[in-house]
């Protein structure tokens, strides 16, 4: 039985429904799945359905801006419960994330008569597309010619994540925990390639320090030499180990130069650690 627990629909920034994701995970064998929409929740009732409809195994889940020193890392939660304060915390990091394409857009109008914060407040696109609204905004207002393109403008004009107030790791996962779910570093590959396996479990230290119960050890861009070093981690301390493909439809396929579909790495259920979550 595969397994992949990283996945977007259309309620982010992917181009799939909940429905259209369980029958390509039908498609490519995949018996269990997590959807985790960016700093959204509203797929869960409709992957239970349709989950349930083809014999597959549901795992609640949501991937979560969150705040690490100098860095934004990607938190991914599983298995939680409807939880007050955690529910705050998701629509901060999704609050947040909207104030950076309405500072950039006030940024820009300042030098191009082309946007405008009125405009940009007032324009609606696909979400079939994928992907976010700023970067839509931009490309149909002519600023730029690929869908892509868009990311370089938020770097270049102050409004990149670091910049913003996304919620502290160590306070998502302690609200995670509260739901009675678990926290899971996605892709540490993103953020921490430049450093030797030292350096990477010296950080590892501190996360799990803050509460950190898992790591995506299985993804499309990791070395075997990260890999191999999280799955160590993960075991030395009986931590979940998760895998997923980060798929996002078309949308994705736009920038990814891999093999990102649903099911990609191959991973079976008995490879992983991922058993608290099916009881």
């Amino acid at each position: 039985m595969k397994v992949d627990m990283h996945m977007h629909t259309y309620f982010s920034d992917g181009t799939m429904s909940p429905e259209e994701i369980v029958q390509k995970a039908k498609m490519r064998e995949v018996g269990i799945l997590a959807i985790t929409d960016h700093n959204k929740l509203e797929s869960w009732e409709e992957l239970q359905k349709a989950a349930a409809k083809e014999g597959i195994i549901p795992i609640r889940g949501v991937e979560i801006n969150a705040a690490y020193k100098d860095k934004v890392l990607h938190l991914l939660a599983y298995g939680f419960e409807d939880h007050t304060k955690l529910f705050e915390l998701i629509d901060l990091a999704d609050r947040e994330m909207q104030r950076m394409s309405d500072d950039l857009i006030v940024n820009l109008s300042k030098i191009d008569e082309r946007v405008s914060l009125e405009d940009f407040n007032a324009y609606e696109y696909d979400r079939r597309k994928g992907g976010w609204k700023g970067l839509h905004y931009l490309l149909e207002r002519g600023l730029t010619t690929k869908l892509f393109e868009g990311f370089r403008f938020y770097r270049e004009y102050g409004c990149d994540f670091p910049e913003y107030h996304f919620p502290a790791i160590e306070e998502l996962c302690k609200n995670i925990k509260e739901a009675g779910g678990y926290s899971v570093l996605a892709h540490p590959m993103s953020y921490f390639k430049e450093l030797n396996e030292e350096e990477l479990i010296v950080v590892l230290e501190d996360l799990r320090s803050k509460g950190l119960t898992g790591i995506e050890c299985y993804y499309p861009t990791h070395s075997e030499k990260m890999t191999q070093t999280c799955v160590d981690f993960c075991k030395k301390y009986n931590m979940l180990i998760t895998t997923g493909s980060d798929e996002h439809g078309e949308f994705g396929k736009e920038a990814k130069t891999l093999d990102q579909t649903i099911g990609c790495m191959n991973i079976h259920r008995d490879m992983i650690n991922i058993e608290p979550l099916l009881k």
